[in-house]
Order: C-alpha cells, then sequence, then structure tokens
C-alpha cells in the first residue's frame, strides 16, 4: 500500500512540474507583448516603445512588429491541457488569479480517480436501500428483532383465533353441537364406538432363550421344511433316537441338533435351519452307512462345531462352502457315492447358489422345493436314478437366476424342456 501511495505522490508531482514548466511560457510570451506595446519600463522611468523610439525606427519597427504574432489563448471550450489542473479545472480564474498553489489533493480522491472499482463499489454502498431493523437482524443472526407491544398483542390474538376456530369445528363435525337437533330441544347422541380392548401389555422383552424355549421353537422350526410324520410332537420324544430302531433321519438329525450339537445354536440363527438340513443329508443319503467315499469331518464330535469350517478351513465338511456369514452357498458331492433321495429339507439353503450332486446313486422323485432357491445359479443332477416328471415350471419360476441345468443320463426322469430353458 506505501508503495502505491508513494507511485501517486509521484505521478502527481510530475504533473504539477508540467504544469509550472508550462505557466512560465506563457508569462514570457506576455512579457514580450507587453514589451512591444511600451508597457513596460526602465530603470529610469523611461517606457519602451515610446513614440521618439517609433518615429527614429520607422517602418523597421511596424515591420518588426509584423514579424512578431502575438501567441493567442486556445479558443477551445475545454481549454489547453497546459492550462488544466489535475482535476480538469483551468490554472487560472475569470478574475486572472493564479491556482496553481492550491493544497495538493488528498490520497482518497486521487484513489477515487484512478480506481474505477473502488469508486463503483462506494457508489453501489451509497445506493443501498435501507433495510427493516427486524429483517437485517434475521439475516445477519437468524433470529428476529424485537417485537413491539402492539405487535405481540396482534400474534396472541391471532394465536386465540386459530384455536377458537379450531374448537368450533371440532364441535360442529364432531357431534358435539346441538345445531342438528329439530325443535331447539336436546337429544342425546348416541355414537357406537369400537369394542373396548384389553388394557395394553408391559413393554414386550426379548424372546426367552432357555433350554426349553430351544427345544420347542427348534423341534417346530423342523417340522415347518420336514415332512410332518418324520417328527414327533415332543422334544422329549428325541432322546436315544441313535439307539432305537426306526428312527427317522430328521429324527436323528433333530437329536444331535438339539442335544448332542457341541455348538448349540440358537434357533434366531440363520444357520440354525441350515445345519439341520446337512444333518438330514447325512443320515439320510449314505453319510452314517460309511456309504460314502469321502466324509471328512461330517458329524465329528470334534470337529462338528463348524460345518463352515474355523479360520484356515480346519474342521470344514467335505463339500460344504459358505460365505463370510457363515451361510452354505455350495454343496459339491458329485462322485461320492450318495444313495437315497434327495432331502427336502435342503429349501432351507436359502444363499445356496451351486448343488451338484450329479455321477452318484440317488433315486426318487425331485422335491421342487429342493431344486429352486432363490439364489440357485448351477444345478447339476446328472447320472443318477432320479424318476418323476422334472417341475421345470417351479424351478424356473423359484429360481429365476438358473443358469446351468444338468438332468441327463436319469433314465426314469421325463418331462418336456420349456423354451424358456433353452
Amino acid at each position: 500500500k506505501k508503495q502505491q501511495e508513494k507511485a501517486y505522490q509521484d505521478k502527481l508531482e510530475a504533473k504539477i512540474r508540467q504544469k509550472k514548466a508550462s505557466s512560465s511560457n506563457n508569462y514570457d510570451d506576455d512579457e514580450e507583448e507587453k514589451l512591444e506595446e511600451g508597457m513596460l519600463e526602465d530603470e529610469y522611468g523611461n517606457a519602451y516603445g515610446s513614440s521618439s523610439k517609433k518615429k527614429s525606427s520607422g517602418d523597421s519597427a511596424s515591420s518588426s512588429k509584423k514579424k512578431r504574432k502575438k501567441k493567442k489563448p486556445s479558443s477551445s471550450p475545454s481549454g489547453s491541457s497546459n492550462s488544466l489542473n489535475t482535476d480538469g479545472q483551468p490554472l487560472f480564474t475569470k478574475g486572472g488569479g493564479d491556482v496553481r498553489n492550491k493544497p495538493p489533493p488528498s490520497l482518497a480522491d486521487i484513489e477515487s480517480a484512478v480506481d474505477p472499482l473502488r469508486a463503483a463499489e462506494a457508489e453501489r454502498e451509497n445506493d443501498k436501500q435501507k433495510v427493516n431493523p427486524k429483517f437485517a437482524d434475521l439475516h445477519e443472526t437468524g433470529q428476529w428483532g424485537g417485537l413491539s407491544k402492539w405487535e405481540k398483542y396482534g400474534i396472541c390474538v391471532l394465536t386465540l383465533g386459530v384455536i377458537g376456530v379450531a374448537v368450533w369445528l371440532g364441535i360442529q363435525f364432531g357431534g358435539g353441537g346441538d345445531g342438528g337437533t329439530e325443535g331447539g330441544e336436546n337429544q342425546n347422541t348416541v355414537v357406537q364406538t369400537r369394542a373396548p380392548t384389553m388394557s395394553p401389555s408391559m413393554t414386550p422383552t426379548l424372546a426367552p432363550t432357555g433350554t426349553g424355549y430351544r427345544l420347542t421353537t427348534g423341534l417346530a422350526m423342523m417340522k415347518v421344511i420336514s415332512p410332518s410324520i418324520a417328527l414327533p410332537t415332543n422334544p422329549e420324544a428325541l432322546k436315544g433316537a441313535k439307539t432305537r430302531s426306526g428312527s427317522t433321519p430328521q429324527m436323528l438329525a433333530a437329536e444331535f441338533i438339539l442335544y448332542d450339537d457341541a455348538q448349540k445354536l440358537s434357533v434366531r440363527d440363520p444357520t440354525f435351519l441350515e445345519r439341520y438340513a446337512l444333518a438330514v443329508f447325512y443320515y439320510a443319503n449314505g453319510g452314517c452307512s460309511g456309504d460314502w467315499i469321502t466324509r471328512t469331518n461330517w458329524m465329528d464330535p470334534v470337529n462338528a462345531t463348524n460345518h463352515c469350517g474355523v479360520a484356515g478351513g480346519d474342521g470344514k465338511w467335505h463339500g460344504v462352502f459358505c460365505n463370510l456369514q457363515g451361510r452354505v452357498t455350495e454343496v459339491k458331492m458329485n462322485g461320492n457315492y450318495v444313495t437315497w433321495k434327495l432331502p427336502k429339507e435342503f429349501v432351507a439353503f436359502t444363499e445356496l447358489s451351486t448343488l451338484e450332486v450329479s455321477d452318484n446313486r440317488m433315486v426318487g422323485e425331485l422335491p421342487s422345493e429342493a431344486i429352486s432357491m432363490p439364489k440357485l445359479f448351477t444345478l447339476l443332477l446328472n447320472n443318477n436314478d432320479f424318476e418323476g416328471v422334472f417341475p421345470f415350471d417351479v424351478v424356473k419360476q423359484g429360481a429365476a437366476s438358473l443358469d446351468t441345468l444338468w438332468i441327463q443320463e436319469n433314465s426314469q426322469l421325463s418331462g418336456r424342456v420349456p423354451t424358456s430353458f433353452c
């Protein structure tokens, strides 16, 4: 800023020096004109250019006078550039006074003349409209300015008026007024309401997690996805199922999950029914009888704590693959000498994307719910002894993402392949 002020001052001084130089030139010209006209006197009081001198000089004076040309000021209305100051005003007034010695302009005047942006900003500030103080406070602080007494009275009256109108409308349309009675007589209006309900209960608590609740609820959930005659109604009837002849695979699996499983999954765990379906598959399809070629960690009391395996893959059941949430996504048991029917309990695998049981000795009809899971992408059932009609329509509707389907080399399996599978 100091450098800018110094520049302005230097520029001003340069202009003043230029004005002084031009004014001195004008002064010399005036002296010559006065000398020619005999208006100046010497040191003895004699006037130059007197009549005696004019006579002796004869025509030479007139000729020299003709040679001299009187300098006339410019008649331009705007004046010469040498006779104007920095403000554009003439250096000489009408009365002949010299204004060259007037005080120099201030820095603010120079800045406003030199910096048009600052001048325009100052003009905008002057042109601003005055804002109501209440609105100014709202703009600056986000709060209204102080209200006067009459403004407060007006707000109170308006609020009371709105409340009164609301009460009146409620009375008129709610049946509480007497405007609908005939003859001005008061008539009791009977308003029919709903039947009274029981008093509200206490705030609900979390579902019970005791042993009795786990056994009862767990068995009920298993009966939903299993055949109705495969499981008893009482959890106590499952005890000792392994030692009794005639126990169904579902009973053996239910006894393992509810009583013998070291993992003790909660019935609210989504893997509860998935683990039950795997146990049914083990007991129903030759795993327990030793028919499987490979059954690593299946139902092993030591390594059966997690069918998906722990960190590093230890303990994972052969052919079972899970996602990070522990949900079964793939069952690959092809070429493992799996026998008997495909369990209906596979409906519990809601995250299953791949089911491969090809090249085995599986028989019976295919349960449509066990091969139409919503995320099923690959289904390999070829080279078995499945029979009956393949449920193409149900599979297409349930497993909308199905991409690969192998059902060849099942001599007893029938059905017409729809064009939607091609």
